[in-house]
């Protein structure tokens, strides 16, 4: 298997057929999604546009945000095709990875620029056929919050709309997971697990931020000892501000460190312009062509506690109003953490109800006389509309869906 390979897709309904089964057994049974909803204007909508061709955009929180948006198109009938991560397809068993080819899938190297999947993706809509893109490019177990969204999808766009001489329609689709069931008691039952496995003291009476900030702070010393960090001094917390701000520094420093020792380990020279984000990704597909399976598994291991950690913070945002929602999934995250230090399978056990909304739709179109700063204004513009459009969708599923967590719980 070649490392610049480019996976394909094709369309085939006997295909497509098995894949969503496969699909959907993942998403209720392994994912938990007992529910995809949809409201019927929304799904009128959605059945409207997509006629002529569309760009369908979504924030990508999970795994499995393209498998429950693949098994809902299905369900409606719907003819499309899928970007997904070359790394993600390179993965995946022989059989299952022509199933997703032959389903609509065609991969994007999300370390370079990939011209054969920007080429694909600007035929694909070309032909007035329907695209799905994750704009954001990785998941990031938030469903509270959005990763600024890549320029890529509007670049597409526009090439699009330049070739065809007609607006390329965008489709900004909001995604959004809610606990069904008893939402403090998930939570509770979450801490109980969290602080039996770390041999602390149970605090069921105590405020959630103190359970969560020993929690974590836990695990952190377990990682840091790993990584050859020199534990930091016991101390008295004057307030959890105080506390939580430590752990997002111990947490950066965590994630620098490790990444120079994986880095090390596999022999990659690092390049300073690249972000965190990207040199875990590259990381993780440099590790993919390891011979040893010994250090490629560890090393797998290291890189995908890597991702997670890489966007944990606590910070006036996540505290303001916090959801069951948000604060479970943190503690997921930290859970599969610990289950992944401990060499242990971890399991979902929390059933979710998956909701999808549609935004503002709105057409770009290709600036004729445009020079080249005025183009870069241009699709600045449209990334910021998108952007809001997606986020205004978010916060009315977040508003709609989700539970606060009360004062003094």
């Amino acid at each position: 298997m070649k490392k610049s390979q480019f996976y394909k897709d094709s369309f085939s309904i006997f295909h497509v057929a098995i894949l969503n089964k496969i699909l959907a057994f993942l998403v209720k049974e392994k994912a938990k999604i007992k529910k995809i909803e949809l409201s019927k204007n929304d799904e009128k909508r959605l059945k409207e546009s997509l006629e002529g061709g569309s760009l369908i955009t979504c924030n990508h929180p999970t795994d499995f945000d393209p498998p429950s948006l693949y098994c809902t198109f299905r369900k409606l009938n719907l003819e499309f095709r899928i970007m997904t991560a070359r790394d993600v397809m390179f993965r995946a068993p022989y059989i299952l990875r022509k199933l997703l080819q032959m389903g609509g899938c065609f991969s994007i190297d999300r370390t370079k620029l990939d011209r054969k999947s920007l080429s694909r993706s600007i035929e694909i809509l070309s032909n007035r056929k329907n695209l799905i893109v994750f704009p954001e490019g990785r998941t990031y177990g938030d469903t509270e919050r959005m990763l600024p969204y890549q320029p890529g999808p509007i670049k597409i766009a526009l090439f699009s709309s330049k070739k065809t001489k007609s607006p390329i329609k965008v489709l900004p689709f909001a995604i959004y997971y809610s606990i069904i069931g008893n939402k403090q008691e998930v939570v509770e039952n979450r801490f109980k697990e969290l602080e039996l496995m770390l041999d602390l003291k149970p605090r069921s009476s105590s405020d959630f931020q103190v359970r969560l900030a020993a929690i974590t702070q836990s695990i952190i010393e377990k990682l840091e000892k790993r990584e050859g960090i020199k534990p930091e001094k016991k101390r008295k917390w004057e307030t959890e501000d105080s506390r939580f701000s430590s752990i997002n520094s111990r947490i950066k420093n965590l994630c620098q460190i490790s990444i120079m020792n994986i880095e090390s380990k596999i022999k990659i020279k690092p390049n300073k312009k690249d972000s965190l984000s990207n040199r875990i990704q590259k990381a993780r597909e440099a590790n993919d062509f390891t011979r040893n399976p010994k250090i490629k598994k560890e090393i797998e291991k290291r890189v995908l506690m890597l991702h997670s950690l890489s966007y944990l913070k606590f910070d006036d945002t996540f505290f303001c109003n916090t959801t069951y929602e948000s604060l479970e999934e943190k503690l997921a995250m930290l859970l599969k953490e610990l289950y992944r230090f401990m060499d242990k399978k971890y399991t979902i056990k929390t059933a979710k109800k998956c909701h999808l909304s549609l935004g503002e739709i709105t057409e770009l179109k290709h600036l004729k006389s445009a020079d080249s700063i005025q183009s870069q204004k241009y699709e600045k513009k449209l990334l910021k509309k998108l952007e809001k459009n997606t986020a205004k969708a978010l916060r009315s599923l977040r508003k709609n869906n989700s539970t606060i967590v009360p004062d003094g719980w």
